[in-house]
């Protein structure tokens, strides 16, 4: 895990806004946590990016640890030709790249330039975890309650789950960290 200060900046140039950049925007879906390395790789070939992060304390072994982590875990948005795109692909941290075509090019850039400047302005109300609504089913995707399921009861910061008989009509909440639950 990287040390906080260790990671890449989460827009490239750092000067620049992103609604300065004039290339074409695409979007690279990267193998399983590479996000931060394939921004390091764009960052050293001079390829502007965007990895909107977030930071997020998390605990382990007993110790409290901060560290920032990908608003969209596995994307990150770069923007170039195709001389910016072959230095992407080389990198062979991207399993592919979407395209965003030049009818929505205006629209991605206004949407990009938004998730920023909230980024920049408000970095502790946005949230890392995809939206569960209260009633959806969903799977523990890790701790020591792993691959149980159960259903949302409150969708907040800290999602309370129902797990119990659905037979019998019994059973309990626990309350969970939402980035530990997945819908199902």
């Amino acid at each position: 895990m990287l040390r906080l200060q260790d990671n890449p900046p989460i827009v490239w140039p750092i000067a620049a806004k992103l609604s300065e950049v004039r290339s074409a925007w695409s979007v690279a879906y990267c193998r399983p946590r590479q996000e931060k390395a394939l921004a390091a790789d764009l960052c050293r070939h001079e390829v502007p990016y965007f990895l909107p992060m977030i930071q997020r304390e998390t605990s382990s072994g007993g110790r409290r640890r901060q560290n920032l982590y990908p608003l969209f875990p596995s994307y990150l948005f770069f923007a170039g030709d195709e001389r910016e795109r072959l230095a992407a692909l080389r990198t062979e941290r991207i399993v592919r790249i979407i395209e965003v075509s030049k009818d929505e090019q205006s629209n991605f850039r206004k949407e990009i330039a938004s998730l920023e400047t909230a980024l920049r302005h408000f970095p502790d109300s946005i949230e890392l975890y995809p939206r569960l609504v209260p009633g959806a089913r969903v799977r523990i995707t890790s701790g020591p309650m792993r691959d149980m399921e159960g259903i949302v009861l409150q969708a907040q910061n800290k999602r309370k789950l129902w797990l119990g008989v659905s037979v019998l009509g019994v059973g309990a909440t626990v309350e969970i960290h939402a980035d530990l639950v997945a819908a199902k």
